[in-house]
């Protein structure tokens, strides 16, 4: 069998969401017998992000794997695999390409290399796009493209990675920590963006806290990858909200700093009792996928791009109501979903009520759910289309 020359290009040795996409494919794509695999790194988006202070966590023998992948030198492939950001321009040698996105709220034309693309291109031929969620194949036809030529295909969770702590370690770390036995914990690893919606999150935190005192919140500083610190958040619903944010509340909600390795964040998703994000806009929302993995459930807004993976044994869909964003001109520039504020505090609340004493029940659920949304069965699905002829 003649193997088909794969080239990737895209970013390793860092933690952001699509180098982190693109180094779980390469170590399932390496290992196919019909493709013979070359790596390009493309320049980094922001150009102070390094392997040291933004590390991707993988273990040494995995990142030696994705390093030892070669350039492809003056060879030309057969097919070329494109993710990074801003999005590279179609090649014009005519070779195959298949091109990532991903958008949480919709493209503009600084999404792209160059700006204004040509939109055409990327499904001409035998050029297709690909994402990871429905969420975000329609906002790439609102964008304007075509979506005959956009494949959906998911995002995957690791389980050698990412699986249910034992209840010592889970018992070990909550005590690293200093939580109490009684505290229910909800975590969030989002950065402090709007479309995250922490600012939601901690008004929702601080309502539920109202009815129970023994809540705890823990939140993630993604300060070291993209600069912004949850710090401005919590001193802006402070200030909209003084009495719901009392001293109390404020000393619940705990902040981690500093870069964690996947080991590190399993031992997160592990020690809460509910991974809540009512999000406004994401293009897959990863940490979802690998907290139902650990065990824990989760609290997720309806209707986005969360409704892919998962299920009603495993979440909690809040119901939400659709938003525009408007540019300066009043034109569309963006969709997001609102978590309706009643529903979420009610979801967080049953939450406390009566998942904690189902979590053992849980856990085969979980493991059913990260078994059939795992990075191999998603590779598969991408060897597949890399093997076409179209």
């Amino acid at each position: 069998m003649t193997k088909k020359h794969l080239l990737v290009e895209g970013w390793r040795g860092v933690n952001h969401s699509i180098a982190l996409v693109n180094q779980h494919q390469l170590l399932e794509l390496v290992r196919r017998p019909s493709l013979r695999l070359s790596h390009r790194d493309r320049p980094f988006a922001i150009a102070s992000w390094n392997r040291q202070a933004n590390a991707s966590g993988f273990t040494p023998e995995d990142m030696a794997r994705i390093d030892a992948i070669p350039e492809p030198g003056d060879e030309r492939p057969d097919v070329v695999l494109s993710l990074s950001s801003p999005i590279a321009p179609v090649r014009q040698d005519g070779v195959r390409q298949l091109t990532f996105m991903v958008t949480e709220l919709g493209l503009g034309e600084k999404s792209f290399e160059g700006g204004a693309p040509d939109r055409a291109a990327y499904t001409a031929g035998g050029n297709r796009i690909v994402t990871p969620t429905n969420w975000s194949r329609d906002r790439l036809v609102d964008f304007g493209f075509d979506a005959a030529g956009i494949e959906v295909i998911s995002h995957g969770v690791r389980m050698a990675t990412f699986h249910p702590l034992s209840r010592e370690e889970r018992a070990t770390n909550r005590a690293n920590l200093g939580l109490q036995g009684d505290e229910f914990v909800f975590l969030n690893l989002g950065v402090a963006t709007w479309n995250k919606g922490l600012d939601l999150l901690l008004i929702g935190f601080a309502r539920a806290r109202q009815r129970h005192g023994h809540l705890r919140l823990i939140l993630k500083d993604q300060r070291d990858l993209y600069g912004l610190s949850i710090e401005p958040v919590i001193k802006d619903v402070v200030q909209r909200h003084p009495a719901l944010f009392t001293e109390g509340v404020l000393n619940a909600i705990m902040v981690v700093p500093g870069n964690l390795n996947p080991a590190e964040l399993r031992l997160l998703y592990g020690v809460a009792d509910c991974y809540a994000s009512p999000y406004r806009g994401e293009g897959f929302n990863l940490p979802v996928l690998e907290a139902i993995a650990c065990g824990t459930p989760v609290v997720v807004t309806d209707g986005g791009a969360t409704d892919d993976f998962v299920s009603d044994e495993v979440a909690t869909r809040v119901a939400s109501r659709p938003g525009d964003q408007l540019d300066a001109q009043g034109r569309v520039a963006g969709r997001y979903r609102e978590v309706v504020d009643e529903a979420f505090v009610q979801a967080l609340l049953d939450h406390v009520d009566g998942w904690r004493s189902a979590r053992p029940r849980l856990q085969d659920h979980c493991m059913d759910l990260a078994q059939r949304f795992s990075w191999a069965r998603a590779v598969d699905r991408l060897e597949t289309l890399i093997g076409r002829d179209d």
